[in-house]
């Protein structure tokens, strides 16, 4: 993994606590951090252990690919993999700390964004839901965490991609609104995308999802987020593991697959007009094109 800078911007100086002790006394921030705490809990946790504990509530499709078999299992890169809750709740924090009380409502929309694509995510996983292989838990401790929290029956879309993608562009966004010189905001702007693309590319090398996962996640982010679409959808794909292949021979590959998947997902929605169909029928078709099994 790569070492990163010893001298810690204004967000990673910024803990996730600042941003709930602070939401105490900001109703709409904290009625938005609610509304994400009530998603996550009955849109992630919950659609999936009622699959495991009634198994045939729901299909369930493994979409690994064979491309995955090239990005090689490198458990350092998992410590990085479970920040992302602690990521974006770091940014709003650091947003509100650095900008104060005029920045209340980019905040609350921010917080109220994570809830509104846990929710939307969960429209998929609630008719279909999706897995890969994964490694065993006797890869290391991280991983015994892993298995027993999370049963891994929601990767496609991968809210791992939608949400660190969104935290990569929305500091960018949010700077730009609220800073009198967004220049002197560089270092956080550049390591809010930067770490958010680093652990997108880590769900990769831990595991966690297969390469079908990631174009799902920027899809779903460019029909709710019409910014993301026009100015950083591109940006996340042709720079995925560009600075650092981290082991794996063919980048060129993995970007060409994303990319593909990418667009196949905005054209189906321009024929559709039904964001979650795209994701669902890639899903129900998917065993007769890669003869995986639905169970």
């Amino acid at each position: 993994m790569n070492k990163r800078n010893p001298d810690k911007n204004g967000i990673q100086k910024t803990t996730p606590a600042f941003l709930w002790i602070s939401a105490l006394f900001l109703p709409k921030i904290l009625i938005g951090l609610g509304r994400s705490l009530a998603a996550i809990f009955t849109k992630f946790f919950f659609l999936q252990f009622q699959t495991v504990l009634f198994p045939k509530t729901r299909p369930v499709v493994n979409v690994d690919h064979p491309l995955d078999e090239k990005i090689p299992f490198d458990t350092s890169w998992v410590g990085l993999y479970n920040t992302f809750t602690v990521f974006w709740m770091q940014a709003a924090g650091w947003i509100l700390k650095e900008f104060g009380i005029r920045a209340v409502p980019g905040v609350a929309q921010f917080v109220n964004d994570i809830a509104r694509m846990y929710n939307a995510a969960g429209k998929v996983y609630g008719r279909c839901q999706s897995t890969t292989n994964r490694p065993g838990v006797s890869a290391n401790f991280h991983f015994i965490v892993i298995h027993t929290f999370d049963p891994h029956l929601h990767c496609v879309p991968s809210l791992h991609v939608m949400v660190c993608a969104y935290v990569g562009y929305k500091v960018t966004e949010l700077i730009n609104i609220y800073a009198e010189d967004p220049s002197d905001y560089r270092a956080e702007a550049e390591w809010a995308y930067k770490n958010g693309l680093e652990i997108i590319e880590s769900v990769l090398l831990v595991k966690q999802h297969s390469v079908n996962c990631i174009p799902a996640g920027y899809y779903m982010n460019s029909i709710l987020f019409n910014d993301f679409k026009s100015d950083w959808a591109d940006r996340f794909i042709d720079e995925m593991f560009v600075d650092d292949a981290k082991g794996i021979s063919d980048v060129s590959e993995i970007q060409t697959h994303i990319r593909k998947f990418y667009d196949k997902f905005l054209d189906d929605y321009d024929k559709m007009g039904d964001r979650d169909k795209v994701l669902l029928e890639f899903l129900m078709n998917y065993k007769n094109s890669h003869g995986v099994e639905v169970v």
